[in-house]
């Protein structure tokens, strides 16, 4: 007879023929216990009947008697026991503030709760001191709260108010709760269940992701031969990885399932977002931190007008407009000027910032734990947005509710301080976990324990392999088996009676999972040693933990999956022939065709155009998936405004680079905290800036002089130190030596210049705004913007360009000659500068002048003749015919230097998609004119 059924009769009989005589049955969990109640109301049985776990019933007769004392919470546990190593650390003197060690004491002095007497003949120095500890503690807590023992015989005493008891199925977890069991079968009837099950399936697989997947098959097949989702249970012993990875696989197939949550709040935007503020550092306030807690989504962003600051426009504040990392930096926001555009954006987060640090502040100074409750709500109140989703209301309510909590801390725990109140914060939310689904309806997921007592048609139980089922407990030195009364075999034991009665749940089928090795790497596993003797029953032979495999092959109840891939492309009719998923339909509809015949197979146009995409690069096509935008070059308008000289010797360069840049405006954002140096472009920029303010005032008049350029470059230096916060002082102290050291060699040789008889006429000057320079080119004409570095005239009548550069000599700057003025059509801005030069005079020379040290002060330039402008001419047509036809190959400029967009999407992909384009007929051009690979 079925335990139920046997139930439904010990119903009956203690009812004596009174259908409303009480009676209380006691189950072993709460899925159970539902199972129970449904059967009784099918039978008859249900009227006046109590259905109640232990621990229900514990609390129903202790609770009266114990009142108004309340049951402990494991948290106020921990904060006693901090308490009592801040005042009395005794051995643990050494790591008494480690916030580990309170919470190792406390979790096994939380064992230790459900033992009516904690005493050892010949403790060690450790567990007698550990005794000590929970002494004291629960000396502090008694007045106000109970423990699990005084619970259980309270409750052990108050038996004779259960009225008719009849326990069904109960396993006991504790060495308390089969004390308090037995007493209960002593005074009523007892239902056991069967305990000896074997499963009628057993399915491995090569890991646990291709495990959950099979098991998601196998439970669609059920359920498309009629079984109800409720009546199919699925059981874990490890939460990780198996609870996350049947939420996620139980969902893509469309499984409705009833489960504890993959993720408690802790783990969810609302509170780790508030655990994240509170480990920020109230007085600096690290921008990287913050800008990343802003991004979670939970906070209210600062405003303007009412409405939130996007977080693109806050970084673009916080890293470009006014670099911030930390600190003194923040001050920066409230200095920019009523008349710039981010003025608004600026002072709205300078508040918020500075709302948001007293409230840290004031958090980490609170006197008590009622003051830090009251804060910390607050906190929620003035930085937290309104949630408007279910699982953010929940979570919200979660924090609020472990907020509240604290308060109780007073007199029990250490003063609060930054570091515990964080803590006391996260072991709160830790103990938070909700559910998914609707408690009855659909596939039950739960933990093995939860699999005792159940009646069910199809029990799975997953990840059946040795370390897994059973697990091993490790020996803890706080917990000796003289002490708590259980050995590491007891535990065994009652893992062993878990498993075989969670998998006997299952009247029709029983299925044993595992997996044959590890997400994360690691050696190869093997079955439960409780697996063993199914699979040598299953074969017909003894299999061992060695050759289990070889074994067991071709056994019709042992299914094999060899991988993701076979399983998806070939169903096994024993796990069910069904795709577990949507994805795996059209993997398996793709592999039904050959390889070639694949594009279009699906209706899918994403999936189509990613194996577009995948062929064209693979087998050099030139297409939109690799920069050909011939379809869209009316759209392309870079030529119908003027255009500067260095972006197109960019697409010179880099095509691809042009396009993301200057086309689709691409760029990545600087980090100041990773600016720990100054880097070459704003090391140029500096000093373009120095020589520029030191010209102009030449040319207004002021003497040459070095007294004046060294203050000029002070100047300049000092703001440059105070945008860039990140700078490391010991490096930029050497890095501003050299730059004032070139400076002084620079003005030497300027100063023999303009002895010479050169002075200068023009500092940064530009042409293309108001200036408009252009030149014919083939049946068009192309305009040109730019900013000269300097012109001098001469007092013979010569001019003059210069365009400084702060590095080496180049190698590409040796081909610039006289013949040869864009260096083979690559550099386009000296005979640029020189064309508007030429507006000054006839007699006009072009050059770079290499104004450092590491340049060796050198120039390279040439007189701008007709012959550099016809061949400039003659060079763009190239160029200005390609871009017009939209064509921008993935070619990558060949150099050491970081190129932020490109090294995104990484190189080596474009390197190997332009080597498998050099030889397409569109782009023989600029293959002749600038080579293949470089």
């Amino acid at each position: 007879m079925r335990p139920l059924d046997s139930l439904v009769q010990a119903v009956a009989d203690a009812k004596a023929g009174s259908g409303l005589t009480q009676v209380t049955v006691v189950a072993p969990n709460h899925a159970a216990a539902r199972d129970i109640l449904h059967h009784l109301a099918r039978h008859g049985g249900v009227a006046n009947t109590r259905i109640i776990t232990v621990a229900q019933l514990v609390s129903t007769l202790a609770a009266p008697a114990l009142a108004p004392r309340l049951p402990l919470p494991y948290p106020l546990l921990e904060a006693a026991v901090e308490r009592v190593l801040v005042e009395a650390p005794g051995a643990f003197q050494k790591v008494a503030e480690e916030p580990v060690t309170a919470r190792a004491l406390s979790a096994a002095l939380w064992e230790l709760t459900a033992l009516p007497h904690c005493e050892m003949a010949n403790p060690t120095p450790l567990v007698a001191d550990m005794l000590r500890v929970y002494r004291d503690a629960v000396r502090r807590l008694s007045s106000r709260y109970y423990l699990q023992h005084e619970a259980y015989t309270t409750a052990t005493m108050s038996l004779a108010h259960a009225g008719r008891v009849i326990t069904y199925c109960l396993h006991p977890t504790s060495s308390a709760e089969a004390s308090f069991i037995e007493q209960l079968e002593e005074i009523g009837v007892t239902i056991s269940g069967e305990v000896a099950a074997t499963p009628t399936q057993v399915i491995h697989t090569s890991d646990a992701d291709d495990e959950v997947r099979a098991v998601v098959r196998l439970v669609r097949k059920h359920l498309a031969d009629g079984v109800p989702g409720h009546r199919i249970g699925i059981f874990y012993s490890a939460e990780d990885p198996y609870l996350p990875l049947l939420h996620e696989h139980l969902t893509a197939g469309d499984v409705a399932f009833h489960a504890p949550d993959a993720h408690a709040p802790v783990d969810r935007p609302i509170g780790r977002s508030l655990l994240r503020l509170l480990t920020l550092d109230p007085v600096t306030i690290p921008r990287r931190e913050l800008l990343s807690v802003l991004a979670e989504g939970a906070l209210a962003r600062p405003t303007i007008d009412n409405k939130p600051i996007s977080q693109r426009r806050l970084e673009l504040l916080t890293r470009s407009t006014v670099p911030i990392v930390a600190g003194e930096d923040w001050q920066k926001l409230k200095r920019v000027a009523t008349a710039e555009k981010h003025h608004a954006s600026s002072i709205a987060l300078y508040e918020w910032v500075q709302r948001l640090q007293k409230r840290l502040v004031s958090i980490g100074e609170a006197p008590d734990w009622a003051s830090a409750t009251t804060e910390l709500q607050a906190l929620l109140d003035d930085t937290f947005r309104t949630p408007d989703g279910d699982t953010d209301r929940v979570d919200m309510a979660a924090v609020r509710r472990s907020i509240a909590d604290l308060a109780l801390m007073d007199g029990l725990a250490p003063d609060p301080s930054p570091t515990r109140i964080y803590d006391a914060v996260s072991v709160r939310l830790e103990q938070f976990r909700g559910s998914h689904g609707e408690s009855g309806v659909g596939v039950t997921v739960e933990h093995l324990n939860a699999g005792v007592g159940r009646e069910l048609d199809v029990s799975v139980v997953v990840g059946v392999a040795e370390g897994l089922v059973p697990r091993p407990r490790p020996e803890n030195p706080l917990l000796p088996a003289e002490l708590v009364g259980t050995t590491a075999r007891d535990h065994i034991e009652r893992q062993r009676s878990t498993y075989l009665r969670a998998l006997g749940a299952g009247s029709t089928a029983r299925v044993a999972t595992f997996p044959r090795g590890s997400l994360r790497g690691g050696a190869e596993k093997v079955p439960s040693r409780w697996l063993i003797p199914a699979l040598s029953k299953m074969s017909g032979q003894d299999v061992d933990v060695v050759d289990w495999q070889r074994q067991t092959q071709g056994v019709p109840s042992i299914v094999a999956v060899e991988s993701f891939d076979v399983a998806a492309q070939h169903g096994d009719e024993r796990i069910g022939a069904s795709a577990g998923s949507a994805t795996e339909w059209r993997l398996r509809e793709l592999a039904a065709v050959p390889a070639y015949r694949r594009r279009g197979t699906l209706n899918d146009p994403i999936i189509n155009l990613g194996m577009q995409m995948r062929s064209d690069r693979l087998n050099g096509r030139f297409t939109r998936f690799n920069g050909n935008l011939a379809d869209v070059r009316d759209l392309i308008d870079t030529f119908d405004r003027p255009v500067s000289p260095t972006g197109l010797e960019t697409w010179v360069a880099s095509p691809y680079q042009f396009f993301l840049e200057h086309i689709l405006r691409l760029r990545t954002l600087d980090d100041p905290d990773e600016a720990t140096q100054i880097d070459a472009l704003t090391r140029g920029n500096l000093v373009h800036e120095i020589l520029e303010r030191y010209i102009v005032d030449t040319i207004d008049g002021a003497e040459i002089d070095f007294a004046r350029l060294n203050l000029v470059a002070h100047e300049v230096l000092d703001a440059a130190e105070a945008e860039n916060p990140g700078w490391l002082q010991q490096l930029w102290a050497k890095d501003r030596g050299i730059i004032v050291r070139d400076l002084a060699d620079w003005y030497a040789l300027d100063n023999a210049d303009n002895a010479d008889g050169w002075q200068p006429a023009h500092a940064e000057k530009e042409f293309g705004t108001d200036t408009e320079l252009s030149l014919p080119v083939g049946d068009t004409t192309i305009r040109f913007r730019g900013k000269i570095d300097r012109i001098d005239t001469h007092r013979s009548g010569r001019v003059r360009i210069t365009d400084y550069k702060t590095g080496k000599v180049h190698k590409k700057y040796n081909e610039i000659t006289p013949g040869t003025p864009t260096g083979g059509g690559r550099q386009f801005q000296l005979p640029v500068y020189g064309l508007f030069a030429r507006t000054f005079g006839r007699d006009v020379e072009a050059r770079y002048w290499f104004v450092t040290r590491k340049g060796e002060f050198k120039s390279v330039g040439y007189p701008v003749t007709d012959n550099v402008i016809e061949t400039l001419a003659d060079d763009l047509a190239l160029v200005q015919r390609c871009i017009s036809a939209g064509q921008f190959p993935p070619k990558v400029a060949d150099t050491f230097w970081a190129l932020p967009v490109i090294d995104l999407l990484g190189r080596s992909g474009l390197h190997r998609a332009w080597a498998n384009l050099e030889n397409v007929a569109e782009l023989a051009d600029y293959v002749q004119k600038y080579g293949g690979r470089e």
